[in-house]
Order: C-alpha cells, then structure tokens, then sequence
C-alpha cells in the first residue's frame, strides 16, 4: 500500500465527522433564526400591551387630573394624590429590575378604592363600535 492510500476507516470517520460538523453548524444557524424571529414576536407583543397599558393609565390619570379640580373630602384628595403620584413614578423605561406588574396591580387597587369613594363603577376604555355581519351560510 502507498502512502498514498487512505485506510477504508479513516474515510468512514471523515464521514460521520462530516455528518455531525452539518448538524451542530444547522443547529447552531437554527437557533440564531430562532432568536431573531422570536425576539421580533415579543417585541411586537410587548409594543402592543405597552399600548393598551399605556391607555388604560392615561384614562386613570385624565380622571384624577379632572377629579382633584373639583371639590371633595379629605379622605378622597388623599386618594386622588396617591394614585396620581403612583402613575407619576411607573416606569418609563426598561428596567428590567422595576416591578411592573406589582405598580399596575396597586395602580389598579387604588383606582377601585377611588371609585368606591366617588360611588362610581369602573368605566372601561370606549372601544370603536364595529359592524359585523355573521355568516349564517353553510
């Protein structure tokens, strides 16, 4: 045998090393997609809950702004500061240490306690009316 020559099991080996470099390199360029198409997917969930807190918070503010105008007990003023002063200081940014949730869950408390004062019921953001025809075809 030359030198030349390779053995029969070295070129076996060349092809199952062949095999396993393709798979870890589709493994790896699979995960890096993967990361791509899913950070795009939670930013746009992230951009639309972002919304819809945002104007959940904006109707709050617009309604103690309006109501701290009007004249009311002491009990009620105090309410009205707190949770004008919690939506003041929410988060603004990213902060991945910031309690998120825990801010709009007391944003949302001190909003039911302020209703209870005023003797009102929780008005939920207007939503545009559509009209919607069902298909009753078969």
């Amino acid at each position: 045998m030359s030198s030349a020559s390779r053995d029969i099991n070295d070129l076996f080996d060349e092809i199952v090393l062949t095999e396993e470099k393709h798979a870890r390199l589709g493994y790896s360029e699979g995960i890096r997609d993967g990361r791509a198409q899913g950070n795009q997917e939670g930013y746009q969930l992230g951009y639309a809950q972002g919304v819809q807190l945002g104007e959940e918070l904006g109707a709050i503010y617009g309604q103690v702004v309006a109501q701290q105008q009007l004249p009311h007990t002491k009990k009620l003023l105090r309410t009205l500061q707190q949770l004008r002063e919690l939506i003041e200081q929410f988060p603004r940014n990213n902060n991945p240490e910031a309690d998120i949730i825990g801010a709009v869950e007391q944003i949302r408390t001190t909003h039911r306690r302020l209703c209870a004062l005023l003797g009102t019921k929780k008005v939920a953001l207007q939503k545009p009316i559509t009209h919607e025809h069902k298909d009753f075809s078969f």
